[in-house]
């Protein structure tokens, strides 16, 4: 697929998305994204979780993407993620029938595929009924995500013979693939807080000229500016050995550049940015709910840090991620004031 189907695919599903924002799974059954995804996982990923970040669409397509990379056919069916900041399996299986899970899920009323350790420390999969939501007031309530937790009989276990495939490696291969999918949404997210910071500081004056015409503004702006690029670099680049490591490093420098615009947004923006009139709330909330799904930044950087020890990944790579390469430094700044 060219870059022309690609934009054609992105104007297509932007559309669809706009006339029917509360209805994603519909969407996206009647766009045949699932097939897409299935046949084209770059394509679908890239092209979809970008919108939904751009677009703050209620509910998300991630049990989609973990499924369609354990092999499993579009369903009803959801997925209980690991608790937030984390990557291990959320759930304990007995040996005995009985799993005992805690993690984070989409609302599903349908049956759900729950990753567990078993009582000799192997990774296997359990199928329960539906996992029991924990009440509370989410962060957003329109990205559908809540606590999961309970105990529950598992209508089937998933082991090896099962599933034709270490369970182990499928885990890790699904956190791969929900991290790509989840860097993009965040990269989107965050570059809607930096686009509305810089209408902003554009149009606000302050003795007598313009907020961005400021130095201070133009640094802080640069230096999301910077992390924006690198993120959004790294995460096209995970595609490139669809590996586990790849992919950590591009939720990462995704987390980073969401926590940087984050910060920096919310001052430049001032009073107004802390009203529930202006839209800011709307894209920190998201944010603020995506950055510890499937690893938050300790979690991420314990991981870069053992590939690195362990020669996964080489140093050249791992420099992205030092907080210390986060300033920007002439160029950047000189790059931010045109943006400016």
């Amino acid at each position: 697929m060219d870059a022309a189907d690609v934009a054609q695919v992105v104007d297509s599903l932007r559309q669809a998305l706009t006339a029917n924002p509360a209805g994603i799974a519909e969407v996206l059954s009647g766009f045949g994204w699932n097939d897409l995804l299935d046949d084209e996982p770059q394509v679908a990923v890239a092209a979809l979780f970008p919108l939904c970040g751009e677009l703050l669409t209620p509910g998300s397509a991630l049990d989609r993407v973990l499924l369609a990379t354990a092999g499993a056919a579009a369903s009803s069916t959801g997925v209980v993620l690991s608790a937030l900041g984390g990557h291990r399996p959320p759930g304990r299986y007995d040996g005995a029938g009985t799993v005992h899970y805690d993690g984070v899920a989409q609302a599903n009323s349908g049956p759900t595929l729950v990753p567990c350790v078993d009582p000799d420390g192997a990774t296997i999969f359990a199928v329960i009924e539906a996992a029991a939501v924990i009440d509370g007031d989410p962060l957003d309530p329109t990205a559908g995500w809540g606590r999961v937790a309970g105990t529950a009989l598992a209508d089937s276990v998933l082991g090896t013979a099962e599933l034709g495939s270490d369970p182990a490696q499928l885990w890790s291969d699904m956190v791969a693939a929900g991290r790509r999918a989840l860097a993009y949404e965040l990269v989107a997210v965050a570059t809607a807080m930096e686009t509305m910071t810089v209408d902003h500081v554009r149009g606000r004056r302050q003795f007598g000229q313009a907020l961005g015409a400021f130095q201070a503004v133009k640094h802080q702006l640069a230096d999301v500016h910077l992390w924006r690029e690198v993120a959004q670099l790294s995460t096209d680049a995970a595609w490139e050995d669809g590996g586990y490591e790849s992919a950590a490093l591009a939720k990462a420098a995704a987390v980073r550049f969401s926590k940087t615009a984050r910060a920096v947004c919310q001052q430049l923006l001032g009073g107004m940015g802390f009203t529930w009139e202006h839209d800011f709330h709307r894209y920190l909330r998201r944010a603020l709910t995506l950055e510890p799904l499937l690893g938050g930044q300790a979690d991420l950087h314990n991981e870069i840090g053992g590939a690195l020890r362990a020669g996964s990944i080489s140093d050249s790579l791992i420099a992205l991620g030092e907080p210390g390469n986060g300033s920007a430094g002439s160029g950047s700044a000189r790059q931010e004031e045109q943006h400016v």
